[in-house]
């Protein structure tokens, strides 16, 4: 198999160095487990992307125990990449991964430089997160999450925790991320890897209440990257019909993604570690006048279905925001289109920072057409950070994995 050579350092894990500037960005896409009937494994633009974050896994709220949220989907259907050889395939004897964990462990193999990661949390599940002030929880988290990095496969963990409510949670927050560090640490001393081989990540937020109260220093000391969720700055919870992902405001209060990434940064961050959201979606506002009129009622629309017939499209390259209103239905649909995207990848790239993530990979269009947002971004970005998968897995539960060692 292709070997993919490091570009600069490996990324921190040894107490927050930072990446070098100039070594290439990432293009993260998160797989959701619960629509693979209408978007299965083999529907992912693995070329396209750097890191795939698969979502999500849950959390006991009493344990502490992090285990797959949908075993029969993650581990046992027989997903099929669709370039498959007869040589990649489990073998029918012993007790080996499927799923669509095992379809992308299959896809690694193909492509050195796509990285697997699990996603831990999200809204679902994030309000187990409540008991990590205590030690024994938060030592059954770590042990189980980490476990999961060897039984099906991964190259890292993403923890995704909505959101921290006060000083305390914060606090044990950033201790739970410096434990998951340490573990992953251990683990790659255990199978002859340099530390820092086992990625961890967090999907951070962008409203500033939020973000003031997460420790930031202490959690970038743990952290390879931080998958910004810029966007849902308006929705159903809003007075007025708005933008949801503008990359600027107004003023300097707005809150706007160029505003978020002030902030890590004024908290330290190097600028290569920040990963800016992008959604594959967008936020409807019903029966309004337009932008910044009052409405009612809210939904959400995957990209790949907007423009809506008979909207009209507008795009406002101040503020790096683009929407779709239908004066017939009185419908104002706030979402990043073509346009937006690319101005979105240049600001990525004139401010040195770690590259594109997108919620979530369905909502796209098509890979191959030209207006898939994914394609895209990556067509505009740039140099992709080169970092090769891992495949060795020597005390995984799964047979098929344990071979990992010999694919090379």
């Amino acid at each position: 198999m292709e070997q993919i050579p490091i570009v600069g350092p490996m990324l921190s894990a040894l107490g927050g160095e930072s990446s070098a500037p100039g070594q290439g960005k990432r293009v993260i896409g998160y797989f959701t487990n619960w629509q693979t009937e209408h978007y299965p494994p083999h529907m992912v633009p693995v070329d396209e992307l750097t890191h795939l974050n698969y979502s999500f896994a849950k959390v006991n709220e009493q344990t502490g125990e992090v285990t797959l949220s949908n075993p029969h989907t993650d581990t046992e259907t027989h997903f099929r990449p669709q370039d498959e050889t007869a040589q990649d395939a489990p073998p029918q004897q012993g007790h080996n991964l499927f799923g669509c964990l095992g379809a992308f462990f299959l896809m690694k193999k193909h492509n050195r430089n796509f990285k697997v990661m699990l996603s831990i949390g999200g809204a679902t599940f994030s309000h187990a997160f409540k008991n990590m002030e205590y030690i024994h929880w938060r030592n059954t988290f770590v042990k189980s999450a980490v476990k999961l990095v060897e039984d099906v496969g991964l190259d890292g963990l993403d923890v995704d925790y909505e959101f921290p409510t006060n000083e305390q949670e914060a606090r044990y927050y950033a201790q739970l991320l410096g434990e998951l560090r340490t573990d992953l640490n251990n683990l790659a001393d255990k199978l002859h890897q340099p530390r820092g081989q086992y990625l961890l990540s967090v999907a951070a937020p962008c409203g500033p209440d939020k973000m003031k109260l997460l420790h930031v220093k202490d959690m970038d000391k743990s952290l390879d990257f931080w998958n910004l969720m810029a966007y849902d700055f308006a929705g159903s919870w809003s007075k007025l019909s708005d933008h949801q992902a503008n990359l600027q405001g107004k003023n300097a209060s707005d809150i706007s993604v160029d505003q978020a990434v002030k902030f890590y940064e004024k908290q330290g961050v190097h600028t290569n570690k920040l990963v800016i959201g992008i959604p594959l979606y967008g936020r409807t506002f019903e029966q309004t006048e337009g932008l910044n009129k009052p409405f009612h009622g809210s939904k959400t629309i995957d990209y790949k279905l907007l423009p809506v017939h008979g909207a009209q499209v507008h795009n406002d390259a101040h503020l790096g925001a683009s929407w779709s209103y239908d004066a017939h239905k009185k419908e104002l649909i706030s979402y990043d289109n073509p346009e937006i995207a690319r101005q979105k990848t240049k600001y990525i790239s004139q401010n040195n920072l770690g590259g594109a993530m997108f919620w979530q990979l369905e909502g796209d269009k098509p890979h191959k057409a030209h207006d898939s947002l994914v394609k895209i971004v990556r067509e505009n970005i740039g140099k992709l950070e080169k970092r090769p998968n891992e495949l060795k897995y020597p005390y995984s539960k799964y047979d098929n994995l344990k071979g990992g060692s010999h694919m090379q």
